[in-house]
């Protein structure tokens, strides 16, 4: 019987949070887990959202393979769920009930598979999905062998902690304190299961800004609350429109005030810490991701080397005993489970699509030596930092390194010289574009006066 496999994604988990020295959450079970299993200190996502982040694990591919503007997960003809699922595996799942992960839904054969991701919760929504998958485990309610996926949206902004986890003795931070809480939880879903029988991996999407000191830009932002309701007492309705255009521009203008006082003698990492969650970046905080497989029987491991989520399924595969004839990007990284060494491979990172492309989409190639990222046209907005020395990419260096900016651009331009889908590969209904829209506005990534059109979701314009 083949081993079972147990895959979470915490959605917006960092890398630095998870492992090292800027770690300061209480984790014994992730610490446990680790005693058994390979963590990869370097395994970095291609994008810095969830959808391309996502299409780049499931297809083991760069974003430029299934499209850098979709805005819902896209699993290939070869995509790897479906691989599993032709190999005899029974694929179950529990995630956010959005639109954006309707394709994946229907790889799993289980009634609760969604969860509310966008509601009051009157139980912390990651307490809910371990009872539900804690139950499915202990009543047999899977059948063997199984592959259970969770995505879990703990630590996306804003963060929600429960009060009994709301202390410093799990964290020093709210953020970090989430993690306590969820590694409290996931000691009580082990219980029950076999870790000898079962491959279980731990990685996130992406990373996140996490506002240094606890202060992200609304921190900075005057709420007005009784000029607006004043406003509206006295105002005629037909101004209101108005009105509230002139309050935001106000409020934006005395926000960056104050904000540009408090960043004085910042870094620029602590000074981007802040930005909205939304922001558009590859750098480290937003794409380096934890990485941990453990279980069956692994040695202990810690490797140092560059690696990347699109080698997270080609992995498991090669574990499980399994080949595959077709190509994809990414390669399986178990020969470092025996101590043999890999040719590092650059990571091709890309920016979440917003509707349209504006000068903050970036397209990049890191390394383990250097971080290299543009504008989507080339030569527009052009970073180079060294990570060696500059781990929290604080200097830009392109200015003064003219060949290593071409040696990059030359690795960037033959990775993507394959051919590249820009549109949108399936169609979506008007009702379904809606609903997508009013999501991505209740999470912050679309403005209320944005709209999704069918050209939007079809056009690289």
């Amino acid at each position: 019987m083949k081993p079972n496999i147990l895959f979470f994604v915490f959605d917006s988990l960092r890398a630095d949070k998870f492992y090292g020295k800027f770690k300061t959450a209480k984790t014994p079970n992730f610490d446990k887990l680790m005693e058994n299993g390979v963590y990869f200190e370097q395994a970095i996502a291609s994008a810095d959202a969830t959808v391309l982040a996502l299409n780049s694990i499931f297809n083991a591919t760069f974003p430029f393979a299934t499209g850098v503007r979709t805005w819902k997960i896209i699993l290939t003809e070869n995509n790897f769920l479906d691989f599993l699922k032709k190999s005899g595996y029974n694929m179950y799942g529990l995630m956010p009930d959005l639109t954006m992960f309707s394709k994946i839904s229907d790889c799993f054969v289980n009634d609760d598979k969604f969860y509310q991701a966008i509601a009051p919760f009157s139980v912390h929504p990651f307490i809910s999905n371990a009872k539900t998958i804690i139950k499915n485990i202990s009543t047999n309610n899977l059948t063997k062998p199984w592959f259970y996926y969770l995505h879990s949206e703990e630590f996306h902004w804003p963060l929600d902690s429960p009060e009994d986890f709301d202390n410093e003795k799990y964290g020093d931070n709210r953020y970090d304190r989430m993690l306590a809480l969820v590694d409290h939880w996931l000691g009580k879903i082990f219980e029950e299961i076999d870790m000898k029988n079962t491959i279980i991996i731990i990685t996130s999407d992406h990373g996140q800004h996490i506002p240094f000191d606890e202060k992200g830009m609304r921190f900075f932002e005057p709420e007005f609350k009784k000029e607006i309701e004043v406003g509206k007492k006295i105002m005629p309705k037909f101004t209101h429109k108005i009105g509230a255009k002139m309050i935001v521009k106000v409020r934006d203008g005395i926000t960056k005030k104050r904000l540009k006082k408090a960043n004085e003698g910042l870094t620029p990492f602590q000074k981007r810490s802040r930005l909205p969650h939304t922001s558009l970046s590859v750098f480290d905080e937003t794409v380096r991701v934890p990485l941990l497989i453990s279980g069956f029987n692994l040695d202990s491991k810690i490797i140092p080397d560059q690696v990347r989520s699109i080698d997270i399924f080609p992995t498991i595969i090669d574990l499980l005993g399994f080949k595959r004839r077709h190509k994809f990007h990414g390669r399986s990284l178990v020969p470092f489970f025996r101590n043999e060494s890999l040719e590092e491979l650059p990571v091709y990172m890309h920016t979440n699509p917003h509707i349209k492309i504006t000068t903050d989409d970036k397209v990049g190639i890191r390394t383990s030596k250097y971080k290299y990222f543009r504008g989507v046209n080339p030569g527009e907005n052009v970073n180079l930092y060294d990570l060696k020395n500059d781990p929290q990419e604080n200097y830009n260096i392109a200015s003064n390194n003219p060949e290593i900016v071409e040696e990059m651009e030359n690795i960037l331009e033959n990775l993507s010289s394959e051919t590249q889908k820009d549109d949108y590969e399936e169609e979506i209904s008007q009702e379904e574009m809606k609903r997508m829209e009013s999501e991505l506005k209740e999470l912050g990534y679309l403005d209320e006066d944005e709209n999704l059109t069918s050209d939007d979701m079809n056009s690289n314009k």
